[in-house]
């Protein structure tokens, strides 16, 4: 069922894996929503739930974590990114389950994917690009700073989408929307700890060309916590409905351990499952 709602969809490199787990629960009690919000790992976990692939976002990063042509620091002497965003959206044979652009096409849920500007440290949208654009705006969105190269786009080069705006709930409500459905991949409980000063020298050394970026980064934390106190005011008002992990989730950013990849996976199935009574009522609700 399509619900006159929008989905925003926190990043966090490996930490989406919980995000995938939720988004597949929503596939399986058939629940769709108009707006569709991704931000870096919950952009590309949002590409997945808008063409309706049950399983593909978690079943890419368990059973490819260790090929090197996804994630290696070898590319790194290759003067290449340490991810290879491409290697999710190429044909690589029969058993290889391919995104299915036609599906994502033909879907009635619209789909934007949050990217940082590096000239000016701010948000830039995209809205349910296609084709190449597609491929180059989610890139954009997942660069980690440090990790990745900026990304070419359609608005220029672009980095982590977090780094200016982490939870987009702002985005939900600009296009709208009464009713925003949050999936976190940090418990509720979690914030940030402010930007210490070597961190500030190294972020401000490696960005010099690009000082509203660097500074922008640097404040990223401040940012976050600001946002999730917001979100947390939302949810108490009724506005807002919010699924974060239970516990505090212990992943590397480019965890090795398949294990640990698929439990939060997992995870993120029974307390999506868990949480699916409570969100259709807040769905349906008619009160806002």
């Amino acid at each position: 069922m399509l619900y006159n709602a929008a989905l925003v969809l926190e990043g966090g490199a490996m930490r989406g894996q919980y995000t995938a787990g939720v988004l597949d629960t929503f596939l399986k009690n058939d629940i769709e929503l108009s707006s569709v919000i991704g931000v870096s790992a919950g952009a590309l976990c949002g590409a997945n739930f808008v063409s309706k692939q049950y399983g593909r976002a978690s079943g890419v990063n368990i059973k490819y974590r260790h090929d090197r042509d996804y994630i290696s620091l070898t590319h790194l002497f290759k003067r290449e990114n340490i991810i290879n965003f491409d290697f999710i959206f190429t044909d690589h044979g029969y058993r290889w389950h391919q995104f299915d652009e036609r599906a994502y096409r033909r879907s009635a849920s619209d789909f934007t994917i949050v990217a940082t500007s590096l000239a000016d440290g701010k948000t830039v949208t995209f809205d349910k690009p296609v084709g190449r654009d597609l491929v180059k705006a989610l890139k954009a969105s997942c660069s980690i700073p440090f990790i990745c190269d900026p990304q070419a786009t359609t608005q220029g080069p672009c980095l982590d989408g977090g780094v200016a705006d982490s939870v987009p709930y702002d985005l939900a409500f600009d296009q709208g929307y009464n009713k925003v459905v949050v999936i976190r991949t940090r418990n509720r409980e979690y914030r940030k700890k402010p930007s210490g000063k070597l961190m500030e020298q190294i972020t401000n050394h490696s960005f010099e060309d690009h000082p509203q970026f660097a500074k922008a980064l640097i404040k990223r934390p401040i940012m976050y916590n600001q946002q999730i106190e917001q979100i947390d005011s939302l949810v108490d008002e009724g506005r807002m409905f919010c699924i974060a992990p239970k516990k505090p989730v212990k992943i590397g950013r480019l965890e090795h351990s398949t294990k640990k990849i698929r439990g939060l996976y997992e995870t993120g199935l029974r307390e999506g499952a868990a949480a699916v009574p409570a969100l259709t009522r807040f769905l349906m609700d008619t009160a806002y």
